[in-house]
C-alpha cells in the first residue's frame, strides 16, 4: 500500500468505517510509515477536541422556536418559511465548520513551527541570542526587542537549568523564547501574549512532546525530546513558581 491510498483510507479509519481486511492493510503500513502516522494523530486529535466538547458552537437564541413555528406553519401552506429555517441552520452548521478547520489548522500549523524552530536551533547550535544563567539578565534583555515582558523563571535548583533566551516568529507572531536544560535534554519555551482560540493539551510529534498552556495573560508552549512526565513537571514548576 502506498502513502496515496494509505491516506485516502485514513478518515474512514479514525471514524471505525474500514472492514477489515483494509484496517488490516492501513495498520501494516502505518506500522512502517512515519508520514502517515502523522497525519493520523493529527485527525485523531481533532476527534478527540470535538468529542471533549471543548469546541462547540451555541445556535443563535430562539432559533429552535423558529424552526418549530415554520415547521408548524408550513404545514398550513406556508413551506417557504421552513426552508427558509432549514436554510439558515445549515448556514450556522457550515459556518461552524469552516472555523473549526480554520483552528484545527492554525494549531497544526503552530505545532509544527514550534517543533521546526527547536529542532533548527539544536542542529545550528544557536540556541541562545542571550546566554546566561541568570534571570536577572535574561528578562531585561527581551526588552526593546518584543512588545511584552515575559516572565524569566530560575528552575535551576529543581533540575532544569536556565541557560539562556532568543526572539522567534511563530504563525507571524514575536515569541520570547527561554532555553532550559534538564540533563542533556534542551527545552525550548515560548512565550507570547495568550490569544483567544490559544491550544492547550499535549501532543507528541516526530519524536518530540509538546505542552501548551495558559497562564496569566500569556500562552506558553514547551517543546523538548524529554519525556513526557519530565516535561509536565517542568510546565508544573512553571505554573506553580
Amino acid at each position: 500500500m502506498n502513502c496515496s491510498l494509505a491516506q485516502e483510507m485514513l478518515g474512514p479509519y479514525v471514524d471505525g468505517e474500514l472492514d477489515a481486511n483494509a484496517e488490516l492493510q492501513l495498520r501494516l503500513h502505518l506500522s512502517e510509515c512515519e508520514s502517515c502516522n502523522a497525519v493520523i494523530q493529527r485527525l485523531q486529535r481533532r476527534r478527540r477536541m470535538i468529542q471533549s466538547g471543548g469546541l462547540r458552537y451555541a445556535a443563535p437564541p430562539g432559533l429552535e422556536a423558529r424552526i418549530r413555528k415554520s415547521i408548524r406553519t408550513g404545514r398550513t401552506g406556508s413551506n417557504w418559511r421552513l426552508w427558509s429555517a432549514i436554510a439558515a441552520a445549515i448556514l450556522v452548521a457550515s459556518t461552524f465548520s469552516i472555523r473549526l478547520t480554520q483552528h484545527f489548522d492554525t494549531q497544526d500549523r503552530l505545532e509544527q513551527q514550534v517543533i521546526s524552530n527547536h529542532v533548527q536551533a539544536l542542529m545550528t547550535g544557536h540556541t541562545t541570542d542571550v546566554v546566561s544563567t541568570d534571570q536577572h539578565t535574561v528578562k531585561p534583555w527581551f526588552n526593546g526587542r518584543i512588545d511584552f515582558s515575559p516572565p524569566v523563571i530560575d528552575l535551576a535548583s529543581q533540575g532544569f537549568r536556565l541557560l539562556g533566551g532568543r526572539v522567534d516568529y511563530l504563525d507571524g507572531r514575536a515569541a520570547a523564547t527561554l532555553v532550559y536544560q534538564r540533563r542533556k535534554h534542551i527545552i525550548d519555551l515560548y512565550i507570547w501574549p495568550a490569544q483567544a482560540g490559544d491550544a492547550t493539551g499535549a501532543e507528541s510529534s516526530k519524536g518530540f512532546n509538546v505542552i501548551r498552556w495558559t497562564e496569566r495573560g500569556m500562552s506558553f508552549t514547551a517543546v523538548s525530546d524529554l519525556n513526557k512526565t519530565e516535561l509536565e513537571q517542568f510546565r508544573n514548576l512553571l505554573r506553580a513558581t
